[in-house]
């Protein structure tokens, strides 16, 4: 299969391995705004879930689907509660000890390799080579949470996806937690492959080509695959057919997307002339002791002619993310705010005050570097929320997210 060759060349790169920083599959945005991002989107289901499994002394079922070298157990261990305080030493909802299991199912024998000697030590954890469209859920007790993250179910046909959502309704207990996360159709990293008609352009030719940023690597030599790429309309669908075959017993609680602006090709600019490296920009801004230049951070969205809705979106989004960058910059100079002729959203009020707050204690730290330690991360931070504020769940991001819940 062509993905298995795609994926063990991107394993021989090296850039594979944790942890990330400025460069590799786990650099900052991964680990800082992805992952986290994922989280703040699951919270609300998995606090429902939680205490629910909590209040009947149960432990936590999880299944990986397309689990590569373990991630999703970093990430669902890594998710904090809402209602936290700053004197709590570790506010998270899930912790290992509330685990009964942590199956991952791959079909890359080789990430699994990695998965395996990364867990080897925790006794509820298991990795089964295998395709998850072919895995028996009732050969066993049914699971309580389903993670697909990172564009797994973009693998699949999408009679493939309806059919696997209603067998997972059809073995699952009430109040079970899925996690979807397709490849948006409308990203602005392959704006060419926009499409008036999505029904006529369904796949995208993917390349792991930003694993190999810097090492000499002709994409030329790199394996390709196809990627189903999902708009809006394209992903509710699909959710409703699932439904219907389940028999009305699965819900559509949330639909979002991630990563606008700051997806894995917005810095290869492979599938868009006009993408910017943002992505290592953005890295930039939450390594620390390392000063970014804020200049370099400002978006210049060029929109393609014919889509109107979805322009609208990532104009509005570029618009609101340069004004926050410029209006930090100018705290930190002491300079006055740029003005702004529109009415100012809500998250960007928000934003701004948080920000402000930040500058200032960075004027009373005298120790280390607070630009690079306090200020730019946060400014990192405020933008990540700024999209999530701002997000119409059009698919215009790098991933579009779905969270569905099995009910009665």
């Amino acid at each position: 299969m062509t993905e298995l060759k795609a994926y063990d060349e991107a394993l021989q790169s090296g850039q594979y391995q944790k942890p990330g920083g400025l460069l590799g599959k786990y650099d900052n945005v991964r680990r800082f705004w992805e992952d986290q991002q994922l989280g703040l989107y699951l919270r609300p289901c998995l606090e429902q879930l939680v205490a629910d499994k909590r209040h009947r002394r149960q432990k936590l079922r999880i299944i990986d689907i397309g689990c590569g070298n373990g991630d999703g157990f970093d990430f669902i261990t890594h998710i904090y509660h809402s209602a936290r305080s700053l004197s709590a030493a570790d506010s998270k909802i899930i912790t290992p000890e509330m685990l009964d299991a942590y199956v991952g199912v791959d079909i890359n024998e080789g990430l699994l390799e990695q998965a395996r000697a990364g867990f080897a030590n925790q006794p509820y954890m298991r990795f089964i080579q295998g395709d998850v469209n072919e895995y028996d859920f009732a050969r066993e007790e049914a699971f309580d949470l389903y993670l697909a993250n990172y564009g797994t179910l973009s693998h699949n046909e999408d009679s493939q996806t309806v059919d696997l959502l209603a067998r997972i309704a059809s073995q699952s207990r009430v109040g079970a937690t899925i996690l979807i996360d397709w490849l948006g159709r409308y990203s602005y990293e392959w704006q060419t492959l926009w499409t008036e008609n999505p029904a006529e352009n369904r796949w995208m030719d993917y390349i792991i080509s930003y694993i190999h940023a810097g090492s000499g690597t002709d994409t030329a030599d790199l394996t390709s695959f196809p990627l189903r790429i999902m708009s809006k309309a394209e992903a509710e669908r699909v959710c409703d057919e699932a439904a219907e075959k389940a028999g009305g017993q699965l819900v559509l609680r949330t639909l979002a997307d991630r990563s606008t602006f700051v997806g894995r090709h917005i810095d290869t600019a492979q599938y868009n002339p006009h993408a910017q490296p943002l992505r290592r920009m953005v890295n930039s801004l939450f390594e620390p002791d390392l000063c970014t230049d804020l200049g370099q951070l400002r978006l210049q969205y060029v929109p393609r002619q014919g889509f109107h809705e979805v322009n609208s979106y990532h104009a509005e989004f570029a618009r609101w993310w340069n004004h926050l960058v410029d209006c930090t910059g100018a705290m930190m100079a002491g300079d006055s705010l740029p003005d702004t002729a529109s009415q100012v959203p809500p998250v960007v009020k928000t934003m701004l005050h948080i920000m402000e707050n930040v500058v200032s204690a960075g004027r009373e730290t005298p120790v280390g570097n607070p630009r690079a330690s306090l200020v730019e991360p946060q400014l990192a931070y405020c933008l990540r929320e700024l999209e999530s504020g701002l997000q119409k769940g059009l698919g215009c991001g790098h991933g579009l997210v779905a969270i569905l819940q099995v009910t009665d």
